[in-house]
């Protein structure tokens, strides 16, 4: 059964759109651990009357620690080795996490923090079930012990009886109605939780306890013994089926771990109860021939190095997309896992010198420690010499200052300067905004304000910002213009929120709503007096505006996603307001959006960046409905358009470029780096300026 588990985990890890719903091989492992533990525990609970801890945990370490941790170690070496810079700092932050056991909590809070919502996965996240596992291990025993404690004191007070044991059949009664009341109870939850924070429910250990309770209580119920015969051998066979159903018709969109979960946990708890041994026809007899119970035996090592060496694969080596690649790539993890596990695994589990409970405890503490200081020093050490550089965001031919002044500093596009910041403290800057809280989340019902600029008691007049993260990202540049130009910056941005005058007809829509409710907030009020709209490329699930203006009539052939666009504009100049557009930037290499962002892409070629550049054409991926306006309102008084793509592109060479002047020029590959927008500040005053002075 560990044999199916861990294939349906590969195989999904794999070929994700083929088995999409595989990650129920993790929960078949859950029921398979409680059972075992449990029927290990009452075992020797009926025997001797208690529970003792130190030598249980001895052998869970004894069994999972040494594997473990020489794939984390392997891993953090590697990591620096073969990633790219941009992911050695998330790669070693959850080394750390796995090697201490707590994993599964890093990725939940992850999960909830919009920022790292979309964080690469690192080589090490599948570690997060056996951080749940061994949570488990370690409260499991406490608690059955504490219990079977309490049940020997009160039969003693009960009996007055010094050696009064407990009976077998009244321990196994006692363990059934606590695991019983924590199962329901953790079930319970998982159905709550999962419905209310998905993304943060899957990886807790409290909405996963109760997968452990199902096998506790089948060994607690069944004990070693199995329903045969036809019947059971037919339901046996049914267990099998609900594991492959949940398996085949799950996906990212199921809801889990919450009641669908119940489809492959009970299907497991009948495969394990159910089933015949009959050659051919019986399930079990399946189960146990060689090649299941060889891979059965390998499982722990498969799980371990078959997501590293996924991870790795594609920067190793050409194609890994193929069928052909990815089997060759599994047949490699078998082999590994066979010989690590038979030559490695197996000595060490067995080795005398680590019997005594405290040497193993001591041994185990000992590994962690090494590799949570192997994880965190070997990048450290790498990115002291990976990241030296001379050169500053106030150098005269830094960033955009490079691409304006050829005469000055030279070809700005060789990158011989050096990158200041690095690579990955570029690729870290969408978790770590210039302005947190300055943009609204798009679920965020109102209309969330930020205030930038200069002070209050000493500006006259505001500047309000209006747009999505496309908007968010040139503050750093309008909160310094704001400054200087003594007034009020008004923030109201709102990610994945097209600055629109339209809602969404058949759904709910804050960003919509609150759109709405910003055009009537700005037009009416006095202190503000330009507007600046900013938004992405990439729009739509809007049609036609909900607010009626007259726009002006041009060549340009709207449509009604069009109109919702410019409505906006046409509203706040009949309100008189000084109106500045900023046309749409670039979208950088749209092909490898999924698999690389700019700063991975600089970070794999620092020799050569312009390995990273794209074709001016290909960065135009969508109707760009801002672009357009300039031809639209171009006989309007008081609108001003400011041109963005030649601040990152050449239009000569027909080339958006990744770095200029030793700034890389995007965070990802569709937001321009706090860095480099600080370089365009000056270039941006005077493009904006117009708009400051009045009509």
């Amino acid at each position: 059964m560990r044999a199916l588990a861990v294939l349906l985990v590969v195989v999904y890890h794999f070929w994700p759109e083929q088995l999409r719903g595989g990650y129920v091989g993790v929960d078949v492992f859950f029921v398979i651990s409680g059972y075992l533990i449990t029927a290990h525990l009452f075992k020797e609970a009926s025997r001797t009357g208690r529970i003792r801890l130190g030598q249980f945990w001895a052998r869970r370490i004894r069994r999972l620690l040494p594997l473990s941790l020489l794939v984390l170690a392997a891993t953090a070496v590697a990591s620096v080795l073969i990633l790219p810079s941009t992911l050695w700092q998330s790669t070693s932050r959850q080394i750390m996490a796995s090697a201490l056991y707590v994993q599964n909590w890093v990725l939940a809070e992850d999960a909830i923090d919009y920022s790292k919502a979309d964080e690469r996965a690192t080589a090490v996240q599948h570690f997060w079930s056996l951080s749940v596992e061994e949570q488990f291990y370690l409260l499991w025993p406490v608690l059955l012990a504490v219990v079977l404690g309490i049940a020997v004191l009160s039969r003693r007070v009960r009996t007055r009886a010094e050696g009064a044991a407990v009976p077998r059949n009244h321990t196994r009664a006692i363990f059934l109605w606590v695991i019983g009341l924590l199962g329901a109870g953790s079930l319970a939850f998982s159905i709550y939780y999962t419905a209310e924070s998905s993304a943060q429910a899957y990886f807790i250990t409290p909405t996963r306890i109760w997968e452990f309770a199902l096998g506790a209580l089948l060994a607690l119920i069944l004990g070693s013994s199995q329903f045969s015969g036809r019947w059971g051998n037919l339901l046996g066979w049914a267990g099998l089926g609900m594991i492959l159903a949940a398996a085949w018709c799950f996906s990212e969109t199921t809801p889990f771990p919450g009641w669908t979960a119940l489809l492959p946990t009970l299907g497991t708890v009948l495969l394990m109860a159910c089933g015949g041994k009959s050659p051919w026809v019986g399930a079990h007899w399946w189960l146990s021939l060689r090649p299941a119970t060889a891979i059965g035996d390998w499982s722990y090592a498969i799980y371990l190095w078959h997501w590293p060496v996924l991870i790795f694969a594609p920067y190793l080596l050409e194609g890994t997309e193929g069928w052909e690649v990815k089997v060759a790539l599994i047949f490699g993890v078998v082999l590994l896992s066979a010989l690590s596990t038979r030559f490695y695994e197996a000595p060490l589990r067995r080795a005398r010198v680590l019997l005594p409970t405290w040497r193993t405890l001591v041994a185990a503490a000992a590994g962690m420690a090494l590799v949570v200081g192997v994880a965190h020093y070997s990048v450290q050490i790498v990115e002291a010499e990976f990241t030296a550089s001379e050169l500053s965001e106030d150098h005269p031919c830094y960033g955009y200052r490079a691409l304006a002044n050829p005469d000055q500093c030279g070809d700005p596009f060789e990158g011989t300067q050096g990158l200041t910041p690095s690579a990955a403290e570029v690729a870290a800057q969408p978790q770590e905004p210039a302005y947190p809280g300055c943009q609204a989340e798009a679920e965020d019902e109102g209309v969330p304000e930020c205030w930038l600029g200069a002070e209050a008691a000493q500006a006259e007049g505001t500047i309000a910002v209006f747009g999505d993260s496309h908007a968010t990202m040139w503050l750093p540049a309008l909160d310094e213009i704001a400054q200087d130009a003594g007034k009020r910056l008004l923030v109201l941005t709102r990610s994945s929120c097209t600055p629109r005058a339209a809602t969404y007809v058949q759904a709910e829509d804050p960003c919509g709503e609150a759109n709405l409710e910003i055009l009537d907030r700005l037009a009416e009020d006095p202190e503000v007096e330009t507007v600046v709209i900013a938004g992405s490329q990439m729009t739509g699930g809007f049609e036609g505006p909900d607010v009626e203006v007259d726009l002006p009539e041009s060549e340009v052939e709207l449509s009604d996603a069009g109109r919702s666009i410019l409505t906006p504009i046409q509203f706040w100049l009949e309100a008189e307001k000084q109106v500045v557009v900023m046309g749409e930037i670039p979208r950088l290499n749209l092909e490898r959006n999924e698999t690389e962002t700019l700063p991975e892409c600089v970070a794999l070629h620092e020799e050569d960046p312009a390995a990273c550049n794209d074709d001016l054409q290909d960065t135009r991926v969508s109707e760009r409905w801002l672009t357009a306006s300039e031809t639209v309102f171009a006989e309007a008084e008081n609108y001003h358009f400011v041109p963005t793509e030649d601040l990152l592109c050449s239009e000569e060479q027909g080339t958006c470029y990744a770095v200029l002047g030793g700034a890389i020029t995007y965070n990802d590959n569709s937001h321009v780096s706090q860095n480099f927008v600080r370089s365009v500040t000056a270039e941006l005053a005077q493009r904006i300026e117009p708009a400051l002075q009045g009509p």
